[in-house]
């Protein structure tokens, strides 16, 4: 009887560990709903994302995101797919509101450049001065390799509002919006939501006059 309830007692012991693990374990996406401008985008946007996902047939406990900028298009496009598959289907495209700069790379730390480049969201920003926003990882490699700067610049968001000095701005709604698509793509379990910008969109008559 006496190693029976010892037994007991430490699966009790356990039970309570495990329930207090779990208690204490936040998703992302938990984490992010406890900003008020994230959980308030969540609940307006969340139904829009879900009816746009079910009808490329993916749930929104199992997507990918991935964010291409077109600076001569002004055009921001929103790729989406299954965390299994390995084809990407454009899920909406957002013009820019406005930009700053030209076209080429961002150089230095001034110069009101939009970088160019392969890049990845490094900074789910709640409190931005622009509703919301996503960092974008300026300088890559690349970058830092190419530019004789002291100072390079950083701080590059995809934004709300209308305002830039090298980043990209697509207004209020979109950026709640894919917002909270890339929250659930990390929650998702994707590691890295790549931001591609690019010059323009490729095409074979566009390449020959680039």
């Amino acid at each position: 009887m006496k190693g029976i309830s010892n037994r007991l007692l430490k699966l009790g012991f356990f039970s309570f560990f495990l329930l207090t693990s779990l208690n204490n374990y936040a998703s992302f996406l938990d984490e992010q709903l406890q900003y008020a401008r994230v959980k308030s985008a969540y609940t307006e946007k969340k139904p829009v994302i879900q009816q746009k996902l079910s009808s490329m047939d993916i749930t929104l406990n199992n997507v990918n995101v991935m964010i291409k900028a077109y600076k001569h298009e002004q055009i921001v496009k929103i790729y989406v797919k299954k965390s299994s598959e390995k084809v990407w289907s454009v899920y909406k495209e957002f013009p820019y509101h406005c930009s700053s700069g030209y076209l080429g790379p961002k150089r230095a730390e001034g110069d009101y450049q939009i970088p160019e480049g392969y890049y990845h969201v490094n900074h789910f920003n709640p409190y931005s001065s622009f509703v919301l926003s996503l960092g974008v990882s300026y300088p890559n490699k690349a970058d830092k390799i190419k530019s004789s700067a002291s100072r390079k610049g950083g701080a590059i968001y995809l934004h709300g509002g209308c305002a830039t000095i090298g980043c990209i701005p697509i207004e209020d709604e979109p950026i709640k919006e894919v917002y909270v698509l890339s929250v659930l793509g990390k929650n998702s379990g994707q590691s890295k939501i790549p931001i591609h910008i690019f010059p323009f969109e490729y095409s074979k008559e566009k390449y020959q006059f680039a």
